[in-house]
Parts: C-alpha cells; sequence; structure tokens
C-alpha cells in the first residue's frame, strides 16, 4: 500500500486527480495496473457514499466487472471531489529539493551575466561570491467560465518570479513542476518575496490571456449568432407579410386590429434580436483556485554595473533549474527589456533615454514674446 504522494504516470488526467484527492484525504492505494485497490478512512466513505474498500479505474471496460469503480469525468465522486478542492482552494509553501551537483562559480557565472544579459553602454563585474539562495516563485491558477452562448470552464495558470514579477517560458514552469520537493529542513536561506507585485502581476498576465481567448470565442461564435438572428428576422418577417396580406382584403374595424397586430410582432421582433445579441455576448469570471509561493534552489551573485566611472550596484539570481539566470527587470519601471547604464542611473532605454527637447516657437510668436 501506498500513502499521499505515490508517484504515477500515463493515467487519464481526472483519474489521476481523484486517486490524488483521495490520498490526501488518508486512503491508502495499491496499484494493480490497470486498476487501483483502495482502503479509505471513514470520512471519505460517508463523504462519497462508497465503502471502506474500493477498486477504481478509468478504463470503461474494466468497470463492467462486478466491484470496480468507473472514475471518469461525469461521475459523481470525481465531480464531489472536484467542487470540494475548488471550494477550498489549493494555497502552500514548497521548497524543492538541493540539486547534489556541484554549482558554477564566481568566473564562470560573470561570463554567462555577460553573455546572456549584458546591459548597452555598461559592464558588469562581480562584486562578491554568488551566495546560495531561494528564490521565490508564484504559481497562480485559475478556473475561467466562459459564457459565449453556451457555458464551460477552462483552467488557466501562470508561473513567475515572486520579486520582479516578470513570467516564466512555459517550459520552465513545467520542469519546476516536476522537480522533486525538499525533505527535511532547508539548508539556505530565502530571498524575500514580494506578493503584492507578483499577484497583481499575474492577475494582469491571467486577464490578459483569458481577454485574448474570450475574443477567439467570440469569432468562432459569429456565425452561429448571424444564422439566429437571421432565422428570427426570416420568422418575423413572415408573420409582418401575413399580417399585411390580411389586412389588405380586411374591414376597416379589422384592419386597426391588424395594425396593432403587426406593431406588437414588430416590438417582439427586436425584442428577440437583442436577446440573441445578448446571449451571444461574450462573458467570463475567474475564480482562484491556486496560489503555491514555491522556492527555487538558485545563487545570488552580487554585481556592479560599471558606466566609466559610475557604478551601479545589484543583484542576479542564477537558478539551478534552468541554468540560466532569472527574468531581469528594470529597477526604474519593472518592465522585462534590456538595460542601458546611463550617466546617472541604470534602467531600460523607455526610462534613461532623455526627454526630447521642447520645439522652439515660431520666429512671429517669439518676437511677440
Amino acid at each position: 500500500m501506498r500513502g499521499a504522494g505515490a508517484e504515477r504516470g500515463g493515467r487519464e488526467p481526472g483519474f489521476d486527480f481523484w486517486l490524488h484527492y483521495a490520498e490526501l484525504a488518508g486512503a491508502l492505494s495499491e496499484d494493480l495496473g490497470d486498476r487501483v485497490l483502495m482502503v479509505l478512512p471513514p470520512a471519505l466513505q460517508q463523504g462519497l457514499r462508497l465503502p471502506d474498500t474500493v477498486v477504481a479505474t478509468s478504463d470503461p471496460d474494466l468497470a463492467r466487472e462486478e466491484g470496480v469503480l468507473l472514475v471518469i469525468p461525469g461521475n459523481p465522486v470525481l465531480d464531489q471531489a472536484a467542487d470540494q478542492v475548488l471550494a477550498e482552494g489549493d494555497a502552500g509553501v514548497r521548497r524543492l529539493a538541493w540539486p547534489a551537483k556541484p554549482p558554477p562559480g564566481r568566473t564562470e557565472l560573470l561570463a554567462a551575466a555577460r553573455d546572456r544579459i549584458g546591459v548597452d553602454h555598461g559592464r558588469i563585474d562581480a562584486a562578491g561570491e554568488p551566495v546560495p539562495r531561494y528564490a521565490p516563485v508564484l504559481r497562480v491558477g485559475v478556473q475561467v467560465t466562459y459564457l459565449v452562448h453556451d457555458q464551460f470552464c477552462e483552467r488557466e495558470e501562470v508561473w513567475l518570479d515572486a520579486r520582479s514579477g516578470l513570467a516564466l517560458p512555459p517550459a520552465l514552469a513545467e520542469r519546476l513542476a516536476a522537480l522533486p520537493g525538499l525533505d527535511g529542513r532547508a539548508r539556505h536561506l530565502e530571498l524575500e518575496p514580494e506578493m503584492e507585485r507578483g499577484v497583481a502581476a499575474a492577475h494582469g498576465l491571467l486577464a490578459e490571456r483569458v481577454a485574448g481567448r474570450l475574443a477567439l470565442l467570440a469569432r468562432e461564435a459569429q456565425a452561429a449568432q448571424r444564422d439566429e438572428q437571421a432565422m428570427a428576422e426570416a420568422f418575423y418577417a413572415a408573420q409582418l407579410e401575413s399580417i399585411a396580406g390580411r389586412r389588405e382584403a380586411a374591414s376597416p374595424e379589422r384592419r386597426a386590429l391588424l395594425d396593432a397586430q403587426a406593431a406588437a410582432t414588430a416590438v417582439e421582433r427586436d425584442r428577440r434580436v437583442r436577446e440573441i445579441a445578448e446571449t451571444f455576448e461574450p462573458r467570463y469570471e475567474l475564480r482562484p483556485v491556486r496560489l503555491h509561493l514555491v522556492f527555487v534552489p538558485a545563487l545570488l551573485l552580487p554585481v556592479v554595473v560599471h558606466r566609466g566611472g559610475r557604478a551601479f550596484p545589484t543583484e542576479l539570481a542564477w537558478w539551478f533549474a534552468s541554468a540560466d539566470f532569472a527574468p531581469v527587470a528594470c529597477p526604474s519601471c519593472g518592465a522585462a527589456a534590456p538595460l542601458v547604464a546611463a550617466r546617472e542611473r541604470l534602467g531600460c532605454r523607455g526610462c534613461v533615454a532623455p526627454a526630447p527637447a521642447p520645439a522652439a516657437p515660431p520666429p512671429a510668436a517669439a518676437a511677440r514674446a
């Protein structure tokens, strides 16, 4: 039997989720290859209305056997587990295991910094020895409910540097998610995260991603909206045409009644067209479901950026997981842009570029002044 945290791979995602959920709740499991034998704690038995021992699978053919529980999307036991996880949320702190391989030295890190980062008009020099530190990373996940005629849910997730608020490449995020956690006490200090900046940056990235997805869904729904509106307009046009035909042969008293019917039909047509437009109006709702603060092994390299006789001290974080430096943000605006060593400060081009000189007034205006 195995407890919570047992490693698996290659299963149906919903089934894997349910097994992990049950193990975190105290269930014991034994992998039988095409199915899993599980012993459930009393609270889970009562909550899911299951016996103390179940055999679960995600294979419909195997589930036809007596006593085998089929766990796939749509099954109440999976839906109930998902609802509970969403209601409680998933928040916590995790530290990754420190790599056993020897770290690069000061000379190697400095060469990498000069090669991969670089500073226009400046030179990076080391100001001390690299120091092992845990660097903070934020992992933020949301459930997005889209309503574009039909309602459905998707999951979005972003990983970003919790100090700069800059997003991590997807490949690096996947690697960090797969790395083992620390088993025992941390041997190195942690760099302080800037949670307010990180959460705000995550919200902005998620909102931007969701807005793009919503625009795509809206474009895809335009054809269906046009078809439904055309059907409605054709229906009411036929109704109005029928009323007009009957009106020509009607008596004066009957015509007044038909005129009122035509006016009511036109109002109903306009209402129905607006209703269709509102039905297809794209909307979404974000529901936070995950907030992880992940501390990743890193080396903190103090450096100085020199321009002539001026020196701008800063620091660079080199991450073991990527064998590269963390995203570097402009010290002034926080943007992920190439750095420039100006005469007075270090920043990106947008921050250190000199403001354009005001235009000289026309000669006539100058004379009047």
